[in-house]
């Protein structure tokens, strides 16, 4: 069925007034012909006179007997769908659209819902509501088995509705998922838009819900779940990420999947701020680490391996051990190379142009060089480097750039290449730009740039900036300065240990907003003491917050405020529960919501007094926040990396008032700055003379240390290949 042959010209020209007379004189000559009506309806749609439309086809249905109705209204849909599918060739998407939504009132069928809510999104009037408002559901519960059309149509419409993070797209996809579980392109579709949504535009937890209807059908499948729990983890729905880290325990047999089950478990109690729980969880974790170095087995389970360098990375914020810790970092390390190895073969060929002098080409490779803390640091560094000397390329792992991006490290470098995940590009473009110098600033914090460490694109590779060096043993230097790691460290690392001759960081100050927060917003007097702890749940060890509590407890009229991420239930469950039993009133415990800005952040750190540290893991940027904004800060140093930040923070900053080499000392520093008001003066004194001066607050200076590493670097790497 079809227009009439003599109207198609008309049709063609857009001439409707005589399609609409042609029709009429049908009718009037063959008044039993029922096509007629159903085109002259159309012709009147086609002019948008859509009231005499409806009439026209009323007409028919007035007139027949009831068991004809069926047979005419088989032929009036087909005719419908012929012309909806004729308007959507034409891009007259919303007669198309008309024309389907009256098929479904006459014949309602899950081939035209779908053809329907397509032609919505091809007209943007897509709302997902209309899921529900015309019942798709039913209809693909009720069909036993989807056909080749209906197949093909809801894949389609799937690759455009997983596109919107809704409670009503996961119900479709739940209801739908059964009947398309065993279609390949299904499961590569809905794999791609995981990795799109959740991953690349970070809806995680529609990423774990979507994960979570897989699990109907293979509930055991333990690369799933722990996708949900780190989906769950990154969200900070640490509820629902040890639910699925318990799951994923339960259900795991061989070893290595015990050892990821113990990490994520710790990893979220951690991170959530749930201290008071973790003592049986540490402990088969520390266990189950020492086994893993010993044993150094095989990895057949890809979504383990590529987590596998970042698994040591907790025993830093629970126990000061270096010896015991390196040995385990060092021992995953030289697994993690290994099996990188065996996943992926891209050797390296160093061209040998690089001993050829020239310019040295540094590679900055990290998925944090943006807003954050490793960026705001280190773009001093990448805004000083004498490009007469260097020239400067930039790889961002899998990270979404901004305004510190754009203006200090793409703007400021000779090349800045940005790519997902994909391994063998970066790998070929690091060598394909015959990088010299190869610098990690990820350390422990993402598994792509470990991936690459591992595979050795560069000749000389350096870590920097990081957690901690993850003891990988392609990574050749460490950096570090005469503090931050005692004198015998060099014995415990996998890596050289390179130290620069003051500081392993040198910055030239921070940004600086109007503070949001007083004491009178928090009802404290202004006379009162405040101490102040800025640290994430991580670093906040139950050992040291009942220092800072017996400190607050000797210090009259004092109040500790906390300032960090985790969850904030934990936290006062943690803080209330210890000042208890250190016989400190709750209300002298006050907690801060996260500010808007850093700027704003840092301009709030002057409503202390004094700025209480962490340990065994200290505080890094909020230390240099503390330092510039002048206030006195007490930290207990240790023996690891991550426990001598501030320390040599302070000693570059030309401070040792409140550096404690026991917990006695802290103690005795927190009471004395607590209760010494000219003491506070003259270290505030001292740190606002050491911007003049110190080499902490001088990025040129740094810089020109840095370069001169490099150089020397260089020049031992040229006389042992030559």
């Amino acid at each position: 069925m079809t227009w009439h042959p003599n109207i198609k010209e008309l049709l063609k020209d857009k001439k409707i007034d005589p399609i609409i007379l042609f029709y009429e004189n049908q009718i009037e000559t063959n008044p039993s012909e029922l096509n007629n009506y159903w085109y002259l309806g159309l012709a009147y749609l086609l002019k948008e006179n859509y009231e005499d439309c409806e009439s026209i086809w009323l007409l028919p249905f007035l007139e027949i007997k009831e068991n004809n109705e069926k047979i005419i209204s088989k032929s009036f849909v087909k005719i419908l769908e012929e012309e909806a599918e004729r308007q959507e060739q034409l891009n007259e998407l919303n007669i198309s659209v008309f024309l389907i939504e009256k098929v479904l009132e006459i014949n309602p069928s899950l081939l035209n819902i779908i053809k329907l809510f397509l032609l919505r999104f091809q007209n943007k009037t897509f709302c997902v509501e209309i899921i529900h408002e015309y019942k798709c559901l039913d209809f693909i519960k009720d069909s036993s088995n989807l056909s080749e059309g209906e197949t093909t149509l809801i894949l389609h419409f799937l690759d455009k509705l997983l596109d919107i993070p809704h409670q009503f797209t996961l119900d479709f996809v739940k209801v739908s998922y059964s009947k398309l579980v065993n279609n390949p392109e299904f499961q590569e579709l809905f794999a791609d838009k995981i990795g799109l949504m959740a991953e690349e535009k970070r809806f995680l937890i529609y990423g774990a819900k979507l994960l979570e209807i897989t699990l109907e059908h293979q509930p055991k499948n333990l690369e799933t779940i722990s996708k949900i729990f780190f989906f769950y983890f990154l969200s900070r729905n640490y509820n629902q990420a040890r639910l699925s880290a318990i799951k994923y325990q339960k259900y795991s047999s061989t070893f290595i999947e015990k050892v990821f089950a113990s990490y994520q478990l710790l990893l979220n109690a951690i991170e959530s701020g749930d201290w008071l729980n973790i003592q049986d969880d540490f402990l088969l974790y520390q266990e189950n680490l020492n086994s893993l170095v010993k044993q150094q087995p095989e990895i057949q389970e890809k979504y383990i391996f590529t987590r596998l360098a970042n698994i040591g990375k907790l025993l830093l914020y629970v126990k000061d051990e270096l010896h015991k810790n390196r040995q385990s970092i060092n021992g995953i390390g030289q697994l993690f190379q290994k099996q990188a190895h065996n996943y992926y073969s891209c050797p390296v060929h160093f061209s040998e142009k690089l001993k050829v002098a020239r310019k040295l080409k540094i590679g900055y490779i990290g998925h944090t060089l943006r807003s954050h803390s490793v960026g705001l640091l280190s773009r001093w560094l990448i805004k000083n480097h004498d490009r007469t000397q260097f020239s400067i390329y930039t790889y961002f792992a899998c990270q979404k750039n901004d305004h510190i991006t754009e203006q200090f490290f793409i703007n400021n470098v000779d090349q800045a290449y940005n790519s997902t995940n994909v391994v063998n590009d970066f790998i070929t473009q690091i060598e394909k730009d015959e990088i010299d110098i190869l610098v990690d600033l990820d350390s422990f914090t993402h598994n792509l740039t470990a991936m690459i460490m591992a595979l050795k694109p560069a000749p000389i590779q350096v870590s920097w900036l990081g957690m901690d060096s993850n003891g990988i043993p392609n990574i050749d230097y460490f950096i570090a300065d005469p503090y931050v790691l005692p004198d015998n460290a060099d014995k415990y690392y996998q890596e050289k240990i390179w130290r620069l001759p003051h500081t392993y960081l040198g910055v030239n100050g921070f940004e600086i907003d109007v503070p949001n927060l007083n004491r009178k917003k928090l009802a404290i007097q202004e006379k009162a003491i405040v101490f102040l702890n800025v640290q994430s749940a991580l670093k906040r060890n139950p050992h040291t917050i009942h220092l800072q509590m017996k400190i607050i407890k000797s210090v009259a009229d004092s109040y500790l405020l906390i300032k960090g991420s985790g969850d904030d239930q934990l936290a006062q469950q943690l803080y209330l529960t210890i000042a208890q039993q250190e016989g400190v009133e709750q209300e002298r415990i006050k907690f801060l919501e996260m500010t808007l800005t850093e700027a704003t952040h840092r301009a709030n750190i002057k409503i202390a007094d004094v700025v209480l540290d962490t340990y065994p893991y200290n505080g890094a940027t909020t230390t240099l926040e503390t330092l510039w904004m002048e206030v006195p800060l007490v930290t207990r140093v240790g023996e690891q990396f991550a426990a001598r930040n501030s320390y040599t923070f302070m000693m570059n900053a030309g401070i040792t008032e409140g550096i404690a080499w026991s917990d006695e000392e802290y103690i005795e520093w927190g009471i004395k700055l607590g209760t010494d008001e000219n003491l506070r003066k003259e270290v505030s004194w001292k740190l606002r003379q050491s911007k003049k001066t110190s080499p902490l607050w001088n990025g040129k200076q740094f810089t020109k240390e840095m370069e001169k590493a490099y150089q020397q670097m260089w020049k031992i790497y040229i006389q042992e290949n030559s």
